[in-house]
């Protein structure tokens, strides 16, 4: 039960309170192994043709290699693999560039993708956690789950994903 309907002696919300609680989030939505996943559309900077992507040696198993975007090396992950899913790949697969971090100092990172669905506004009071399960698996990478077009998206917690990853560092240089 929400909190708004919880007790009825509660004086009534003011309308302008219930405005600001309903407004959606803008959300890129994208297929990793015919699954919809979702990320704040705030976090995207640009979704680019699959393009040659540069190996570099010694290179952890999900970082792919680097993509140069007007003159700026851009790493690019397998969030797939990091998600412990497979990659499909395709003629559909995009790079979509992520800005990650606070403040001016926010560091691009590119991930591939299946296919790019879509911006979707998503309003917060459908998101439901993630489901508690019996076993030890820890939904951390998970910020929620919903629904659109009646199939089940997942909200990616890409601070959770990416907190260890050196390249999000800015003192870290390709």
């Amino acid at each position: 039960m929400s909190a708004l309907t919880a007790s009825s002696t509660r004086a009534a919300p003011d309308p302008d309170e219930l405005a600001e609680e309903a407004v959606a989030d803008t959300y890129l939505t994208f297929v990793l192994a015919s699954q919809i996943f979702v990320v704040p559309v705030a976090n995207v900077r640009e979704i680019l043709d699959l393009q040659s992507i540069s190996r570099l040696p010694n290179a952890p198993g999900d970082l792919v290699g680097m993509i140069d975007v007007r003159g700026q090396g851009i790493g690019v992950v397998d969030l797939a693999s990091r998600l412990g899913l497979r990659l499909e790949g395709g003629a559909q697969s995009r790079i979509v560039v992520l800005e990650l971090g606070d403040g001016p100092e926010r560091a691009p990172l590119g991930i591939v993708a299946d296919r790019v669905l879509s911006v979707a506004e998503i309003d917060p009071t459908t998101v439901e956690a993630a489901p508690r399960t019996m076993s030890s698996w820890e939904a951390r990478e998970v910020r929620g789950i919903t629904r659109l077009d009646g199939q089940i998206a997942i909200l990616l917690n890409l601070g959770a994903i990416f907190s260890s990853d050196p390249a999000l560092d800015p003192a870290f240089v390709f």
